[in-house]
């Protein structure tokens, strides 16, 4: 039987603040859990999506549990009483990310609980920052507008049945997805290239986060891989979103997606550490 962690407790919006000077002592591997801690640091959803260990006012770890269970600068104390804590109670999360070392240690008390629904490790995911890259060359890059989401959905859709390997149209015919995909447009954080109405590239800015700008849903359409427009659409998409949103540009990659890899590094990224990823 696993204890419940006495000393785990809610984020409340009075210890905001503190939950959010300590996710951005890593602002690069926190992107995804401290974007969303942001969004919801004034809402009551706070404390049943974060919660942190020790002083309010100056805590040692901080965990999301909510659509992803992601630990954020913990220590190795805080991650041990997070994953016990954790373990004790059934799993809602679709997945398990953050900086590998920490997702490994918070996984030892979670594997026998919730490893039986495991459906992929990932456990060596590059994480990337971008660098200045030479001229590659003219992409057409720009981000989607309004109007565009007919064109950009079918993009998207394809994009996550190869990345995640489940599809977005199952549950609600894909609504939720669709909606998420129309907001990204509104904000201007959906860039494309488009040709004759079809998306031969995609990217999203999927989370901000502090000074950091984290890149998902990088896409391109199959019948134009392998003829560099995937590097020279990475190096226009790192000057647009260092102009429309941060001055760091960050994304993680599979460490088996070999293309990817190379079209990055081709495109200025580099390697500043390895997350891990684990999917239900």
């Amino acid at each position: 039987m696993f204890r419940r962690g006495g000393r785990v407790r809610p984020v409340r919006p009075s210890g905001l603040d503190a939950a959010l000077a300590l996710a951005l002592q890593d602002p690069v591997a926190n992107a995804l859990a401290g974007a969303r801690l942001r969004e919801v640091g004034h809402h009551p959803a706070v404390s049943q999506e974060f919660s942190s260990i020790g002083d309010e006012k100056e805590p040692s770890g901080l965990l999301w549990h909510g659509v992803n269970v992601s630990p954020l600068s913990a220590t190795e104390e805080a991650l041990d009483e997070f994953g016990r804590h954790v373990a004790a109670r059934s799993r809602r999360a679709s997945s398990v990310v953050g900086r590998r070392r920490a997702v490994e240690t918070l996984w030892e008390p979670l594997a026998d609980v919730w490893g039986p629904a495991v459906r992929e490790y990932r456990w060596s995911q590059p994480l990337l920052v971008a660098g200045e890259a030479g001229s590659l060359g003219a992409s057409r890059l720009r981000p989607a507008l309004p109007g565009e989401e007919g064109a950009v959905f079918p993009a998207a859709v394809a994009m996550f049945r190869e990345e995640v390997g489940i599809d977005p149209l199952l549950g609600d015919g894909g609504r939720s997805y669709r909606t998420r995909i129309k907001e990204l447009i509104r904000l201007g954080r959906t860039y494309v290239v488009i040709e004759d109405g079809q998306v031969l590239f995609k990217a999203d800015v999927g989370s901000l986060f502090g000074p950091v700008a984290q890149i998902h849903g990088v896409w391109v359409r199959p019948d134009h891989r392998g003829h560099g427009l995937g590097r020279t659409a990475m190096a226009d998409l790192v000057r647009q979103v260092r102009r429309d949103h941060a001055p760091q540009v960050s994304l993680y990659v599979n460490d088996f997606n070999e293309p990817a890899r190379r079209a990055y590094a081709a495109s200025g990224f580099h390697q500043v550490g390895e997350l891990s990823t684990i999917l239900f």
